[in-house]
């Protein structure tokens, strides 16, 4: 989420020119990652994406080097993690289901 929180922040000031001192600017934030987010805030996603993406996680110490533990990403997610320059096994790490 943080990851995501910070590819918003950009968006917002650098694109649609939004003063991060103002409430518009904090409520459009709090829009937005509600909208990425909706299992975080007990809300249901209804936008009718695409599936979303399936990367490998980060696994320390197991025979094969691999846990089989795998975390979806959303497509938001994938293009904000390639927009950051956040390889998406590194961004994943953050992603909790």
């Amino acid at each position: 989420m943080t990851f995501a929180a910070f590819g918003i922040h950009k968006k917002l000031i650098e694109d649609e020119g939004f003063d991060p001192q103002s409430n518009d600017y904090y409520n459009e934030l709090d829009s937005r990652i509600k909208r990425e987010f909706p299992h975080k805030f007990g809300e249901e996603q209804s936008t009718g994406r695409k599936p979303a993406q399936s990367v490998a996680g980060v696994s320390r110490s197991t025979k094969t080097g691999r846990s089989g533990k795998r975390v979806k990403l959303s497509q938001t997610q994938v293009a904000i993690a390639k927009k950051l320059g956040v390889p998406l096994e590194e961004y994943a790490k953050y992603v909790k289901e």
